[in-house]
């Protein structure tokens, strides 16, 4: 696993890790391989689900899931936050 997620973009490090909940490196064997299999599956989905007028750039892409990374981990660290919020008295 140290492998794998060492050896892929940046962009795709950050959106494994926000399915994560944390880092893909604290997940088990099993937990990386169904996140990776989900992210996957709904990315086919998602590319052949729907026609596209124009092909996007890589760059849009990238950027499309450097931004959906940043959103899971900002929206895990509001929930977290409120939930400490919710036990101070």
């Amino acid at each position: 696993l140290n492998f794998f997620v060492n050896g892929i973009k940046p962009e795709v490090k950050m959106l494994l890790d926000a399915a994560a909940g944390g880092t893909m490196m604290t997940v088990s064997p099993e937990e990386a391989t169904q996140i990776i299999e989900s992210l996957a599956s709904s990315d086919h989905q998602a590319e052949h689900g729907k026609h596209q007028s124009h092909k996007r750039g890589v760059l849009d892409l990238s950027t499309n899931y450097a931004i959906l990374a940043q959103n899971k981990l900002l929206s895990q660290q509001i929930e977290a936050l409120t939930k400490q919020m919710a036990k101070i008295p």
